[in-house]
């Protein structure tokens, strides 16, 4: 609960003391795959930060993980959340007829003289 004067204090958050956020752990374990790829890390270091990045509650956690990890071109930033799929459309030539339809529809109510207002 928050208490007269916590407002200077909440201002003052560091990034790493936010928590981390599912993309945060996928990125850090991208970055400790490719280390472990290009030889960086051995099998033990490797099992043993990606159970650290898994278990990390701060972005200041996650960064002790690969403090001493350069920057990777390889390692991908952190995810978007996914596009919604679409629906499928209807196929080439049922787009055409039915845009015709429409179309003829439209016009019947013009020449008839019903137009929209």
């Amino acid at each position: 609960m928050a208490v007269p004067g916590d407002e200077k204090a909440v201002g003052t958050i560091s990034r790493g003391q936010l928590r981390a956020s599912h993309a945060d752990r996928e990125y850090v374990v991208d970055r400790l795959k490719a280390a472990f790829t290009q030889g960086r890390l051995t099998k033990d270091e490797f099992d043993l930060r990606i159970g650290q990045a898994l278990a990390a509650r701060s972005c200041g956690e996650l960064a002790t993980v690969t403090a001493d990890i350069p920057m990777l071109i390889g390692a991908r930033p952190p995810r978007q959340p996914a596009a919604r799929a679409r629906r499928p459309g209807p196929a080439a030539g049922e787009q055409g007829s039915r845009v015709r339809r429409v179309r003829a529809h439209c016009a019947s109510h013009f020449r008839r003289g019903h137009l929209p207002r």
